[in-house]
């Protein structure tokens, strides 16, 4: 252990102190920065573990509606038809604004409406017929 007989703490602050005396306005900021750069590193090696340990959990949502177990048919059915007259609503609100952007870009909407039509008669699908007491 002779290498380290030579060592000390105070030995070398002194030779800090009498290197910033020859010229401290050359040295001060270099030192400074060094300082700086090696303090922020360790306090981010500090903050580190503290940082994003949450885990996320995300919640469970369950939609429950609860029917009465002697519904009749015809209830069924009207609830049925309710629930698709609000999908239609959102739809037909939906597709008259893509019309509207359509007609904002320049385009010929309602071709490309009839084009849509044909295509699905084309491939067998048809409307269903509403029952007669139901409005939307």
């Amino acid at each position: 252990m002779k290498m380290l007989k030579d060592v000390s703490v105070g030995g070398g602050l002194k030779d800090l102190i009498t290197l910033l005396r020859r010229s401290p306005k050359e040295q001060a900021m270099p030192a400074f920065l060094a300082f700086a750069c090696s303090g922020f590193i360790f306090f981010l090696f500090i903050i580190d573990p503290k940082v994003n340990t949450d885990v996320y959990v995300p919640q469970e949502v369950v939609y429950v509606e609860n029917w009465s177990l002697d519904r009749t048919d015809d209830e069924i059915m009207e609830d049925r038809w309710a629930v698709q007259c609000l999908k239609d609503k959102r739809d037909t609100k939906r597709r008259e604004a893509m019309k509207s952007l359509g007609r904002m870009s320049g385009m010929d909407v309602e071709s490309i409406e009839r084009e849509a039509e044909a295509d699905r008669l084309a491939r067998g699908e048809v409307e269903v017929d509403r029952p007669s007491g139901l409005s939307c």
